[in-house]
């Protein structure tokens, strides 16, 4: 194992579960069928001391989809269907969107024109008693009838005009699978994609996930210490999946492998490069040309080569998976809070396909907006202002005199001279920093003003 992913793995995830408050995250790592790094971070169950391992079974919420995808690109393949079929011959619903037929492929890349209509929020809200919303859904069959619903009356585009992320289209798969294939689920899973990769802890029935010794505990990370909390079972195909990091590292290698892994085929390699073509470029940008294809993110601008995989949330379970087929790379993240596993992921995968993790900007962000934290002075003391970092935003408050209060939001977010934007009197307002590292100063210039952070002694830079 380099010794450099080792220690970037450890003072990375580390940092991130600290400022989380996550219990335990487990990664594998390969690069060219070989482990750079497979282990547990922390704890799987803190009440009884339990740490996380590489086999640690997780929620894997979203991830799910690709295996949902990979599902139905085996019914393709079979002759059972086609990509162009309309969904709702093989469902017991009409399922058409001004008067358009909504296809197999619309719902496998969130272009059905449907804008999310929130079932597995309400159930997760309700469920963890986070919230006022309600769903007592436990049975793809309401969820079914509430799509239908949604396609008549929410609908906002035509099939294949634009991206709107919709888990009711996945569950609507997941009965298609059903339908076609006369298995539950959960056994086709594991028929057909689990059992001949060796994914021997995968699962799609929460009562066999639940019984395992090795389940990770979901903690809600806002109490302190960090409370135990409840993950509902009504979530089918579209994120109802168990899973591990080597589990998963192994489908992320199949698919890598173009569909086969270890002489095993679980696709071919046209219906790999089917489910990794961009159908819809997403609405939130992370590196330029990010896009969905089916069941699957698809990253062409990451800076270590081409990155295809699925992050996943059930708030109390996230992770991601993916990987970097040009550099033989594989990533599996899971954590039982939200340390970010994206980040960790795409970091890991970024060390690992040698490109420099420090440049994503996720972590640049980090970075930048970390430094800029602080109280700020005027001439002799004069005007005062606190800055405090609100998600990837500044909040800049007046403390002499008191009173102002402003959102900036990152125009530049440059590591010498980042520039944010405020909005004042319908006017916009540039607010801009400069960060002195030999000096250890960073200053604002804010409206009228120049104010200058304060140093500790020795010219390191407080806050």
């Amino acid at each position: 194992m380099p010794a450099g992913i080792e220690r970037l793995a450890s003072e990375y995830i580390q940092a991130r579960m600290s400022a989380t408050r996550t219990p335990g995250v487990s990664v594998s790592l390969q690069r060219d069928g070989e482990p750079l790094l497979q282990r547990g971070y922390g704890y799987r169950c803190l009440e009884k001391g339990l740490p996380a391992t590489a086999e640690t079974v997780y929620g894997i919420a979203s991830i799910s989809k690709t295996i949902t995808a990979v599902a139905v690109m085996q019914l393709v393949e079979k002759g059972l269907l086609s990509l162009d079929d309309p969904a709702e011959k093989y469902l017991p619903i009409e399922l058409r969107v001004r008067s358009e037929p909504v296809r197999i492929w619309h719902l496998l890349s969130h272009t059905s024109g449907i804008p999310a209509l929130g079932y597995a929020e309400a159930l997760v809200t309700g469920y963890m008693g986070l919230g006022d919303a309600w769903l007592a859904f436990s049975d793809p069959r309401d969820v079914l009838a509430w799509l239908e619903r949604g396609a008549r009356h929410w609908a906002l585009a035509r099939p294949g005009e634009r991206f709107f992320y919709l888990n009711e289209g996945y569950v609507a798969l997941g009965v298609i699978v059903e339908r076609l294939s006369g298995l539950r689920f959960a056994e086709y899973v594991r028929r057909h994609i689990a059992g001949p990769l060796g994914m021997r802890s995968t699962t799609f029935d929460h009562q066999e996930a639940f019984a395992s010794p090795l389940l990770a505990t979901p903690y809600d990370a806002s109490q302190r210490p960090p409370r135990p909390a409840r993950v509902p079972t009504g979530i089918a195909a579209d994120g109802g999946g168990w899973s591990t990091v080597v589990d998963l590292a192994r489908l992320m290698a199949a698919l890598a492998g173009s569909g086969r892994l270890d002489g095993v085929e679980i696709l071919s390699r046209s219906s790999v490069e089917e489910m990794e073509r961009p159908r819809a470029e997403l609405p939130a940008q992370l590196f330029g040309g990010d896009s969905y294809g089916l069941g699957v993110l698809v990253y062409p601008g990451f800076p270590g080569g081409r990155l295809v995989g699925h992050s996943g949330s059930l708030m109390v379970y996230t992770g991601f998976a993916g990987y970097v087929r040009e550099k033989g790379v594989s990533v599996a993240v899971l954590a039982n809070a939200d340390p970010g596993a994206p980040q960790i992921a795409m970091s890991l995968a970024a060390a690992a396909a040698g490109a420099d993790p420090w440049s994503l900007p996720f972590n640049v962000a980090d970075r930048v907006l970390g430094l800029l934290e602080g109280v700020y002075t005027g001439f002799m003391g004069t005007v005062r202002v606190r800055v405090e970092r609100v998600g990837d935003a500044l909040l800049l408050e007046s403390v002499e005199p008191p009173g102002r209060r402003e959102v900036l939001f990152p125009e530049r977010l440059d590591p010498v001279e980042p520039v944010f934007l405020s909005a004042r009197a319908g006017k916009r307002l540039r607010v801009v920093f400069r960060v002195d590292a030999e000096k250890g100063v960073v200053e604002l210039l804010y409206d009228r003003y120049r104010l200058v952070k304060a140093v500790e002694p020795g010219g390191v830079i407080a806050g």
